[in-house]
């Protein structure tokens, strides 16, 4: 069957040479090269991240139980105002998917973040709270109602192989907190973000990519739906 306009057909995986794309940038880093070899990224990196997000959206939807935002595929422009890194390309691409009606830093709750290229990276959750949500957060942890079942979860989540992350990490207890506190790990945090696995090699450059995608997500959810509920974003 014809591809339609604007329908960037099957996914069928990330070719390899889109590598050699990424590590010829990292070497170039000039306007010029990626402007005379911008159709090249567009075949090996964006047409298949297109289609993969477009195969995506409704199994992720049905997962969560709720709906989807339209994913969002980051550009390569690195924003150096504020890096050390003045390379002005970054040498991955990046996409996500958040929720219908939820916004706030990086978009606000995560379905699934996905990166590929010279690095490579998937997670899901939520990667930094707003002050108001952050506060509520710790409340709920604190509560052994709410913040016991949540440690299950994330321990259950790390026998599986994905880790909690957020962008930023106290070294300290918060403020008022015992250090000794049972969940003090999860106090520490400023976001509540489940890092996937490595991508297996099996998997990286294949249509099975999707589905190992979707397993993840599927493990991540419980943790997840338990940030959604307690209205982190």
């Amino acid at each position: 069957m014809a591809k339609t306009e604007g329908d960037p057909g099957p996914f069928l995986g990330f070719p390899k040479q889109g590598l050699d794309w990424f590590r010829a940038l990292a070497i170039s880093q000039t306007r010029e090269w990626f402007q005379a070899n911008r159709q090249g990224y567009e075949v090996l990196w964006l047409q298949p991240m297109k289609a993969l997000l477009a195969e995506l959206k409704a199994p992720l939807q049905k997962i969560y139980g709720r709906p989807l935002a339209t994913p969002r595929v980051f550009r390569l422009n690195r924003d150096v105002r504020f890096s050390n890194n003045k390379s002005p390309y970054k040498t991955n691409i990046a996409a996500m998917f958040g929720f219908a009606g939820t916004a706030g830093p990086m978009g606000g709750p995560v379905a699934l973040y996905l990166h590929l290229g010279l690095d490579e990276a998937a997670a899901a959750g939520f990667y930094a709270l707003e002050p108001d949500a952050l506060l509520r957060y710790r409340k709920q942890v604190l509560a052994d109602k709410s913040g016991a079942p949540l440690h299950k979860l994330v321990a259950a989540a790390g026998r599986r192989g994905l880790s909690l992350e957020s962008m930023e990490t106290l070294k300290r207890a918060p403020p008022g907190v015992p250090f000794e506190h049972p969940r003090i790990e999860l106090l520490k945090h400023k976001g509540l973000a489940v890092t996937f696995p490595p991508i297996p090699k099996a998997v990286r450059y294949r249509p099975a990519l999707k589905g190992w995608l979707l397993t993840q997500a599927r493990l991540a959810r419980p943790i997840v739906a338990w940030g959604l509920a307690h209205r982190l974003g």
